[in-house]
């Protein structure tokens, strides 16, 4: 594969995953009516932000999934392989978006002089690894999805020739 395949194919992916993790999440939100209390006080700048922020760790993680080959190699018998990249990818994207959300929190409170040390390092191991255990779960939903929705295409649209 190409670098700009390659290229293609992380950035597709990336957002493919954010979005149908995302707006699900959203539409619950919306019919909860959970998003009119949380959406005012957040604002959209911060909004814009989190997501990019989200963005930006699915695609580092996604480029990292992907390399040595992308999707395709589930064709040549290493579904097992994205499979576990992606199960490692989607941990460490959990982590690093509540180590990420606990570290403004905590720069917003220092100036305030409200952070007790000892027990922000024990509230943020306690959280980054259980966001690594939902990222893994929703990393390798992804992963499958990912290759099943590759396979379905590759099934669907024959190989150019070359």
């Amino acid at each position: 594969m190409g670098e700009a395949a390659g290229a293609a194919e992380t950035w597709i992916v990336t957002t493919f995953d954010l979005v149908a993790f995302g707006l699900p999440l959203v539409l619950l939100g919306h019919a909860s009516g959970a998003l009119s209390d949380t959406l005012p006080s957040l604002g959209t700048l911060p909004g814009l932000l989190l997501f990019g922020y989200l963005w930006l760790l699915l695609w580092v993680t996604t480029r990292w999934v992907l390399a040595e080959g992308g999707l395709a190699r589930s064709a040549a018998g290493e579904t097992g392989r994205l499979l576990v990249r992606g199960t490692v990818g989607g941990a460490l994207v959990g982590m690093g978006f509540v180590a990420g959300i606990a570290v403004v929190v905590a720069a917003v409170n220092v100036l305030d002089g409200m952070v007790d040390v000892p027990a922000f390092v024990l509230l943020l191991s306690l959280g980054a690894a259980a966001g690594s255990v939902v990222g893994a779960a929703v990393g390798v939903l992804f992963a499958i999805v990912n290759v099943a929705l590759y396979r379905a295409s590759a099934a669907l649209v024959p190989e150019p020739r070359r």
